[in-house]
């Protein structure tokens, strides 16, 4: 599984919007993020298409609208442009691991977690990564860019968390702890 979550070297961007194209809403898809400040994460759960017809799963981007393409062949076909973090898409895991329920209070930086979560409209779904903790504040846990853990407690949004591999013991990239975001615009 860790091995899975460092995702491929190099993204297969033709290949993820051709398969981005079969997908409609409320297909259930995973897909394999990237991004500095979460690490490698993947969200599995149903897609849902905003009024735009952009295509999220678990509250994130992953594909731009429908647009037509024509293919080498002639033939048109419906494609979507993956998202900017997007890494891998179909994400599919095809080995097996058996993580092992436990409170998100005990979870600590760099720990690989499956966790679900349900928030309309999105539904139900899974991320599975690592855990982030902020700098200045060892009980603010994520994992992807969802909330396992503050100082009141587990997210509302938690259903429940598992345990795959703890920090030092997988090979899945860990990002730095979570400093605070900067936005110029609020600033003075």
């Amino acid at each position: 599984m860790d091995t899975f979550i460092k995702g491929p070297s190099k993204r297969d961007v033709a290949g993820m919007k051709a398969a981005f194209g079969t997908v409609s809403a409320g297909d259930v898809v995973s897909v394999l993020y990237k991004t500095a400040r979460f690490g490698n994460f993947l969200i599995s759960g149903q897609a849902h298409a905003t009024v735009l017809d952009d295509l999220m799963v678990g509250g994130l981007n992953a594909a731009a609208a429908k647009k037509t393409a024509k293919g080498s062949d002639g033939e048109e076909s419906a494609v979507r442009q993956p998202d900017k973090d997007v890494r891998a898409f179909p994400a599919e895991f095809d080995g097996s691991f058996e993580p092992q329920a436990v409170e998100a209070a005990d979870l600590t930086h760099g720990d690989l977690v499956v966790a679900s979560f349900s928030q309309e409209p999105y539904g139900d779904f899974l991320v599975t990564g690592v855990v982030t903790e902020a700098e200045n504040d060892h009980s603010y846990l994520m994992v992807g860019p969802w909330i396992l853990h503050t100082a009141q407690g587990n997210a509302p949004r938690l259903l429940e968390v598992q345990l795959v591999s703890t920090a030092g013991t997988h090979v899945a990239p860990v990002p730095t702890r979570r400093g605070l975001v900067e936005v110029a615009e609020l600033d003075g």
